[in-house]
């Protein structure tokens, strides 16, 4: 990344941005489109609403979490009618709630969710959520912002039709790059989309994409950090990059444990390990004391979770 910029209309671009295009549809895996935004994992999350909705529209979020609940907010942004499916901070998302929901209303146009909640350390089961909103037509829309590399995220085994992911989590680069999946039912919803946007606009990503180009300028210092990253991932293997993942955070746990400490998190995720701390300790002191005395510096709860729970990364 610190070496000379590829000018983003220059001949050298348009093999540079296709090939990374191209290359980093092996993270989630996925078969569908891909396009890269330059935003952080929320700018790509706003996409998926606004290319595939219109005002009015009613969607099921389910969510169990502070990154979960982000869907609500983007959803009441564009006047659509969010239907919440939540469940206690540290539980997983139930498919069965999810099911009852989309057979009360035949009208749902798409479902929201998260693989990795972050602010809990909860893994949900995306492909048993698969399973039921396919039964139902609806799109199946999932943040993996923190969840890819650390979990497979197959498009097409899950039925998601779009997927979101970020530059600053498991690929390792510094924030402001979004990729999202699109799939052929996406597609098909998109032309009828009436929800307002102009620098979210996929169908601009893909008519510019045709030549090798973005709609605007393009964050090409990322990209070209993408491109080394998925040369670093593509020698190791999509596979043993999950492995690696599962064992790191396997390790953290097994470690936590063995000081009579718990996982928050009633199903864990790899991404990260979320630690449940007893009444006695303060978990914004210990924060500001592991960085203080070792350097080390880790995340703490959010919302009510706040002094309660640590976070340590697994990535």
């Amino acid at each position: 990344m610190s070496g000379p910029i590829v000018y983003h209309r220059g001949p050298d671009f348009p093999d540079l941005l296709t090939g990374v295009v191209e290359d980093a549809k092996g993270l989630f895996p996925t078969d569908d489109e891909l396009f890269l935004l330059s935003s952080s994992g929320t700018g790509g999350m706003e996409a998926a609403v606004v290319n595939t909705l219109s005002p009015g529209d009613r969607v099921v979020v389910a969510q169990a979490g502070s990154f979960g609940a982000r869907w609500n907010d983007i959803c009441a942004a564009y006047d659509i009618d969010v239907i919440a499916v939540d469940e206690e901070w540290g539980q997983a998302v139930d498919p069965d709630e999810i099911a009852s929901a989309l057979s009360r209303d035949p009208d749902i146009k798409a479902v929201f969710t998260t693989q990795s909640e972050t602010s809990t350390g909860v893994l949900h089961d995306i492909e048993a959520i698969g399973q039921v909103v396919l039964r139902h037509d609806a799109l199946l829309i999932v943040d993996g912002i923190s969840s890819v590399c650390a979990h497979r995220l197959d498009t097409r085994g899950t039925g998601v039709d779009i997927a979101i992911t970020g530059s600053q989590k498991g690929l390792g680069l510094p924030p402001g790059l979004a990729a999202i999946t699109f799939s052929e039912r996406a597609l098909v919803a998109s032309r009828n989309a009436t929800c307002p946007k102009f620098y979210l606009d996929l169908e601009k990503y893909r008519e510019a994409l045709a030549e090798g180009r973005g709609p605007s300028t393009l964050p090409v210092t990322l990209i070209s950090g993408l491109r080394a990253a998925l040369d670093l991932i593509r020698e190791e293997g999509m596979d043993r990059v999950w492995d690696r993942h599962a064992r790191q955070a396997g390790a953290v746990r097994e470690a936590i444990r063995s000081i009579d400490l718990s996982c928050f998190a009633q199903n864990p995720s790899n991404a990260l390990t979320a630690v449940a701390l007893p009444e006695s300790i303060d978990g914004v002191e210990l924060m500001a004391r592991l960085r203080r005395s070792y350097g080390a510096v880790i995340g703490g709860g959010l919302a009510h979770l706040r002094g309660r729970v640590i976070r340590i990364s697994n990535l």
